[in-house]
């Protein structure tokens, strides 16, 4: 499925949409036969910060900068459509936030790491960020394309890294929203530490949750954070400053909750 969305403002119109997948759905059903991609055409008012990505259908992925403006992004599995596009809208978020580069073209493949090559591709985007960037990839700034391939092959099967019946990032988050304390806009982020052997990170406004399946790579990378705790393969990390700085009084709460859940 192809779409575009242009950031210019422009009078509504009324829109065909042909053929539009849903936002959530099973893994894709690859077809033996040729058809045609679904094209849809997004036409969006300019705003000044870019969409989140919608967490219902964010699964996990790794990026690499191959070279400028050109990086891969690897998903470990087969998506559906609205997961592989989930996965491209969260990284044109987070690099039109930090403002890193003009713009990029993303290519979507199949590999089980940031540095795995060769695997089948299952989209493509591009989205520009600056004047240089529309200029480069034939977008207006701030708009972007995507088209997951309509007969991609389908992906191995995602490899778990972790042990059977472990405590995962996730299990830590419904159990700290389950204790009724604050967790704001939680989203899966763990392309970011991914290459130190993390498999899930989840990251909300005020805290994060690292889970790894190794003892020793979670203690060395928790020893880099100063205000973090740990229980064994997941510990939380909090910030102290920044625009959305820790509650001290929540810390000892939020950990708690983890301690609760490692022990079972």
């Amino acid at each position: 499925m192809k779409r575009t969305i242009v950031g210019a403002v422009v009078a509504l119109t009324a829109l065909t949409l042909v053929g539009c997948s849903s936002s959530e759905g099973d893994h894709v059903a690859v077809a033996t036969t040729t058809s045609t991609a679904t094209t849809t055409t997004t036409v969006a008012p300019k705003t000044t910060a870019p969409p989140k990505t919608t967490t219902a259908v964010m699964r996990d992925f790794w990026i690499r900068v191959d070279r400028d403006g050109y990086a891969t992004m690897n998903v470990n599995g087969t998506y559906t459509d609205a997961e592989l596009e989930s996965a491209f809208n969260e990284q044109k978020r987070i690099w039109t936030s930090t403002k890193k580069g003009d713009g990029w073209f993303i290519e979507i493949n199949c590999g089980d790491g940031q540095s795995a090559e060769g695997g089948a591709r299952q989209a493509n985007g591009k989205f520009a960020i600056t004047a240089l960037g529309a200029a480069r990839t034939g977008l207006e700034k701030g708009g972007s394309e995507f088209e997951a391939l309509p007969n991609r092959q389908p992906c191995p099967l995602q490899l778990d890294a972790t042990a059977a019946g472990a405590v995962t990032a996730d299990d830590v988050i419904a159990a700290i929203k389950v204790a009724g304390l604050p967790v704001v806009d939680p989203r899966t982020n763990t392309s970011f530490c991914a290459e130190s052997g993390c498999v899930q990170l989840v990251t909300t406004d005020y805290f994060s949750v690292y889970q790894f399946a190794d003892q020793a790579k979670a203690d060395k990378f928790a020893a880099a954070w100063p205000l973090h705790y740990q229980n064994g393969l997941v510990f939380l990390r909090y910030t102290g400053d920044g625009s959305d700085p820790t509650d001290p009084a929540l810390i000892p709460q939020y950990n708690a909750v983890l301690d609760q859940v490692m022990a079972g």
